[in-house]
């Protein structure tokens, strides 16, 4: 853990350097018309974008640049495994392939009414058996969708008269075990159990009074469900509700870390899935969110100190410190809400926090353009006209002012809460949806898969990420998320090597590439510092125009990405390709001429190979020196990889 903080202190001070020494001007470097000179790769000022204002022209990736060790990418790329039919099969091709990691959901609602185990634990079991046996470190998301968000039993009944929508009482046929406070209607206006909850009882009349009006009528006669809930939705703190609901959700957190933990197979924990949908039972003030008008008073935001969720997971948090000592712990409310908590505000002990960027999908400027009715925000001055869908997401960008690169770059980075030395990031759902592009050819999908999985995890894995976990493993169609062909879904039984070409998928193969040039990784302490110039050669592309007479432009040469991974001592594999802004369409290969300080160019032996074709390209040596070496290589749309041996001297 010590190097790791060296580590960490030696990139910031770097970063923190060329922010002082640079000599580059704030704005984008000039258009692709005119690159006379080599241009420096890193430019810091690529983050000089204040909140909460955002920038089509700013590239933030290209503010830093850090070499990371290859087996952090090689441990870095994870799944959603989804799988729950024989999860055997799944989890072996996905090892095999590359994948080290995958998430796991189990949800509050599968512990059983008296506490003392997990529905559908065999299940579970032959999942993690699954992990263990194919060295898949699972990362556990603890989770309460309010579609069945604790131990519940179901309690169906039939109204004796008729309710309309707006009621704000009904008439049951029997009124036996229904709980005020707890008992409620289910699923009336989408999946959420007992949304509307009954207050009182009549035991004689059967009149049951209701927490908000009916949201649709109801029939007489007709039987609908109805649910207890064995713990009432998040009271503020400091009520005698609150402590009830929140030591439940630790004794939750407990009996998943214990059943886990019987399996023999090390594990992390995530708490909480986005808040963007099916969290009303924490969310903002949650039991308000069943009561009209509210019931509760809330006097502190649910995510900082002294809010519900917060005080939640801060007592799961150290309870798993205490009794789980092995297991990391991850914010996972930070998902959909990056900002929303600051990680110095963390409850103590919190080992990470996690994303859910996605953003793959069309954004068509200017009608997307953020904060439209304040152009101010916009640092460019203008909107350009074009469309955005990349691998990475938008998230990458600042397109939008919630970048995640404010919080990937390394001085960011430093930032930790109490009691925890090495604070990570992670990107717990990533993916794209080839249906929502307008794929519906299934080998259109599956390339677009691949090309989504080798950008995004390494691009992401060098720029701050700890690991990222794709969406999902397998779905019923190719045109689906899933990394995994459909077809593995019907498997029983592992492939023979003679039926297996058949069942491995675009993406799978990519990773496979990457990760055998990758091969022979070894733990790097210190890694080592490079620097990167680059000249753009031949005829230059641009992403956009400037509506602006005599204004900037972005070309193809402003959004070059090269993200440098240690193998060894003595070797290094870039991977180069440029961020083009709709992966539907293919760019042609573009030639750079590109010089890497920090090595010994004399004698090197270097390889261009691209994982996605399988394919060596060429590479020429332009000049080598003691110091540094330039190549002029081709460039495209998806990352090929440029290895540099040393070791060849």
């Amino acid at each position: 853990m010590a190097h790791v903080g060296r580590w960490r202190a030696i990139v910031a001070v770097a970063f923190l350097a060329a922010c002082a020494a640079s000599a580059i001007a704030a704005d984008v470097g000039p258009s692709p018309s005119t690159a006379p000179t080599p241009t420096p790769y890193v430019d810091p000022s690529q983050l000089d974008v204040p909140w909460p204002r955002h920038s089509h022209l700013k590239q933030p990736h290209r503010a830093y640049m850090d070499t990371v060790p290859a087996l952090s990418y090689l441990q870095g790329v994870g799944v959603n495994l989804n799988v729950d039919a024989n999860p055997d099969v799944a989890a072996r091709m996905l090892s095999e392939f590359g994948f080290r990691t995958v998430r796991i959901e189990i949800g509050w609602s599968s512990v059983n009414w008296d506490e003392t185990g997990l529905i559908g634990a065999d299940a579970l079991i032959a999942k993690l058996e699954a992990c263990k046996r194919y060295a898949l470190r699972p990362l556990i998301l603890l989770n309460a969708n309010h579609g069945a968000p604790c131990p519940y039993r179901d309690l169906p009944k039939t109204l004796a008269e008729d309710a309309p929508a707006g009621a704000r009482e009904v008439k049951l046929t029997d009124p036996s075990g229904v709980v005020p406070g707890y008992t409620g209607f289910s699923n009336l206006t989408g999946y959420k159990m007992a949304e509307v909850l009954i207050t009182a009882i009549d035991p004689k009349t059967g009149v049951a009074k209701l927490s908000k009006p009916l949201p649709k009528p109801i029939k007489a006669g007709v039987q609908v469900p109805v649910h207890i809930l064995k713990y009432r939705p998040f009271y503020p703190t400091g009520t005698p509700e609150f402590e009830e609901t929140a030591a439940g959700f630790v004794r939750y957190a407990r009996l998943v870390c214990s059943f886990v933990r019987q399996q023999h197979i090390p594990f992390d924990v995530e708490i909480w899935n986005e808040l963007s949908f099916g969290s009303d039972f924490i969310r903002d003030q949650a039991i308000n969110n069943y009561y009209d008008p509210p019931i509760a008073t809330y006097t502190r935001d649910f995510l900082h100190r002294g809010g519900h969720a917060w005080e939640a997971a801060r007592r799961v948090v150290a309870m798993i410190k205490s009794e789980f000592t092995s297991v990391r712990v991850i914010w996972g409310f930070s998902n959909t809400t990056f900002f929303h908590t600051p990680v110095m505000e963390l409850p103590a002990g919190v080992d990470g926090q996690s994303y859910h960027p996605y953003g793959t999908g069309y954004r068509t400027f200017p009608k997307d353009e953020q904060h439209p009715d304040t152009p101010a925000d916009n640092i460019d001055g203008f909107v350009p006209s074009y469309r955005i869908c990349i691998p990475e997401g938008w998230a990458a960008t600042f397109i939008q002012t919630e970048s995640l690169m404010r919080l990937l770059n390394p001085r960011a980075r430093l930032a930790a809460p109490p009691g925890t030395q090495m604070f990570r990031h992670y990107m717990t759902e990533h993916g794209v949806s080839p249906e929502e592009l307008g794929v519906s050819h299934a080998a259109q999908a599956l390339d677009l898969k691949a090309r989504l999985l080798l950008r995004s995890t390494l691009f992401w894995l060098n720029k701050g990420i700890s690991a990222i976990y794709l969406y999902c493993a397998l779905q019923d169609q190719d045109t689906g998320m899933g990394m995994l062909l459909s077809s593995v879904g019907k498997l029983r039984a592992y492939p023979t090597q003679e039926e297996l070409p058949k069942y491995l998928s675009p993406a799978l193969l990519a990773l496979r590439n990457v990760v055998k040039t990758f091969v022979g990784a070894a733990s790097i302490a210190k890694p080592r510092a490079l620097s990167v110039s680059y000249l753009q050669l031949g005829e230059p592309h641009l992403i956009f125009a400037s509506p602006v007479p005599g204004g900037r432009s972005l070309g193809t040469r402003d959004a070059l990405v090269v993200l440098p991974y240690q193998v060894t001592a003595h070797k290094f594999v870039l991977a180069v390709y440029v961020m083009t802004r709709d992966f539907t369409k293919r760019l042609e290969q573009e030639t750079y001429r590109i010089t890497i300080g920090g090595v010994n160019g004399r004698g090197m032996q270097l390889r261009l190979y691209d994982p996605l074709t399988d394919k060596t390209l060429p590479v020429k040596t332009a000049s080598s020196t003691p110091d540094a070496i330039t190549v002029e290589i081709p460039v495209a749309d998806t990352p090929y990889l440029l290895t540099l041996d040393e070791a060849a001297q």
